[in-house]
């Protein structure tokens, strides 16, 4: 899942991106992922067809209990033992599965493969494990006061959850500065996508 950190004026923004994680949809950096490759043996099952639930709108599949349970087991061991290999994860709920993002370790996929059981959890190669972007993250938003005095809002930060980059968001009028001056900051080692992230008024 995607890791983000905003200023105060982007948290309703937050609440909604936040529902639509849950409803299946992940926002980052890259591609949608492909299916060939490297998958749990749980993947070479039948699996049977969620059952689609109406609320509030929208449409929304329930995961299995023991898919949340073996992704929290691998969130947990990504954000300790294995942190220099996890970028993130995905849930397809509409189709059953999971996807681990990760840097490519033969002892992590092991660890994934044995978490998942009879689950099908898809493993996919990441540029960048979840720490690295998230400290890049955290010293943009960090700077905030600085990009302030340089006339540029940041209203959001995040590290995607496909371990590709980082997300930042800004005012609309501060798009092409923005663009410009952070990679000039942060360097370009690691993708720097800036988007239009309007804040709100606070009373």
């Amino acid at each position: 899942m995607t890791s983000t950190r905003i200023t105060a004026t982007a948290a309703a923004l937050l609440l909604a991106a936040t529902l639509s994680a849950c409803a299946g949809q992940q926002v980052g950096v890259g591609s949608p992922p492909t299916l060939d490759g490297p998958g749990t043996p749980g993947c070479g099952l039948p699996r049977p067809t969620p059952s689609a639930i109406e609320t509030a709108g929208a449409t929304m599949w329930p995961t299995s209990v023991t898919l949340d349970e073996a992704l929290g087991r691998i969130m947990q061991a990504g954000e300790g033992r294995f942190g220099k290999q996890f970028a993130g994860t995905e849930v397809v709920p509409e189709k059953g599965y999971a996807i681990v993002y990760r840097v490519p370790s033969a002892e992590f996929d092991e660890f994934v493969t044995q978490q998942a059981g009879d689950e099908c959890i898809y493993l996919r190669d990441a540029a960048f494990d979840q720490a690295t972007l998230r400290a890049l993250a955290d010293r943009v938003i960090d700077d905030a006061a600085h990009w302030r005095k340089q006339g540029i809002t940041i209203n959001m930060t995040g590290a995607a959850h496909d371990g590709s980059g980082i997300t930042v968001g800004v005012a609309k009028a501060d798009l092409e500065r923005a663009r410009a001056e952070l990679p000039e900051r942060y360097g370009t080692q690691i993708p720097i996508i800036i988007e239009e992230q309007a804040g709100i008024t606070t009373w």
